[in-house]
């Protein structure tokens, strides 16, 4: 009788913890900081400027405009090239990192747009995967009409949650060539890993499924990924590498999911490398 309802109590938590994982499955994969993003710090150097946009979907939008150095590796800024940063699952274009990372990216010679998704910053509505979609759609749109920065200038680059984004887009629009930093294959796959004893590919309405979108990406790809990374492990990069087409590139660095870009001198060498092979750099940039 004992075994019987210590069975039944299992079961009941066993069935309340599927339920709490299909109903909180949003707020397990997204997490956003919404409200008016902190302002970059000034000894950064970033002259960044915030914009509003309505997107393709009427979403009020807002993103963060670093401009490319008016005198640098890559000359005037009208003929400089881009990077289009779609941020992770945390924070908002106002988190310090994101700033810090921008600021080596500008050293380089690129502008960089990034957008908050929305429910993220100042950006409306509610985030979900087509949403985010869609908001690439409109950052890519704005980037490219009103700010009239051409495709062959533009490298999508996508971070943690951002690599699935990046990915997608990439797969639809033409662009320079696309990087990925601790991407992950699937949302599926990591949620497996986490919860062993839960159906999660059975439960996930949320898919992100990087692994079946990366073939049809036919730009040069770089994926960048910590070999600390306990967040996203290495091996989702691995898998995503070995599923894309040539010309590709990976590059394993030291660090973790959020450090590697501070802790590895070789991280934004490996990116002005390949940004040099695309033609984006001067061969006599310095890789920094």
């Amino acid at each position: 009788m004992v075994g019987g309802v210590a069975a039944a109590i299992l079961i009941a938590g066993y069935g309340a913890l599927l339920g709490w994982l299909r109903l909180d499955e949003s707020a397990l994969v997204f997490r956003p900081e919404a409200g008016t993003p902190a302002q970059s710090p000034p000894g950064l150097g970033l002259d960044a400027r915030d914009v509003t946009f309505v997107g393709v979907d009427a979403t009020p939008l807002a993103a963060r405009i670093v401009p490319p150095p008016e005198d640098g590796h890559a000359g005037r800024a009208g003929t400089a090239p881009w990077i289009l940063y779609f941020h992770g699952a945390s924070g908002n274009v106002g988190t310090a990192g994101y700033a810090r990372a921008w600021a080596r990216f500008r050293q380089l010679g690129f502008g960089v747009f990034a957008v908050d998704y929305r429910g993220y910053g100042a950006s409306g509505g509610r985030p979900s995967e087509a949403g985010l979609y869609r908001d690439a759609d409109s950052a890519y749109a704005y980037l490219t009409g009103t700010l009239h920065v051409a495709p062959p200038r533009i490298v999508i680059y996508g971070y943690s949650l951002g690599s699935a984004v990046a990915i997608d887009l990439a797969g639809r629009v033409p662009a320079a060539g696309l990087v990925v930093e601790g991407a992950f294959t699937s949302i599926p796959d990591r949620g497996a890993e986490l919860y062993p004893y839960v159906p999660v590919r059975w439960l996930a309405r949320i898919r992100f499924a990087s692994i079946d979108k990366i073939a049809r990406v036919s730009t040069p790809k770089l994926f960048i990924h910590g070999q600390d990374d306990t967040i996203v492990p290495i091996a989702h990069g691995r898998r995503l590498f070995a599923a894309a087409l040539p010309p590709k590139e990976f590059k394993m660095v030291a660090g973790g999911h959020t450090d590697a870009f501070e802790r590895d001198p070789a991280f934004f060498a490996t990116i002005a490398a390949f940004t040099r092979e695309l033609g984006l750099l001067p061969a006599a940039a310095p890789s920094r």
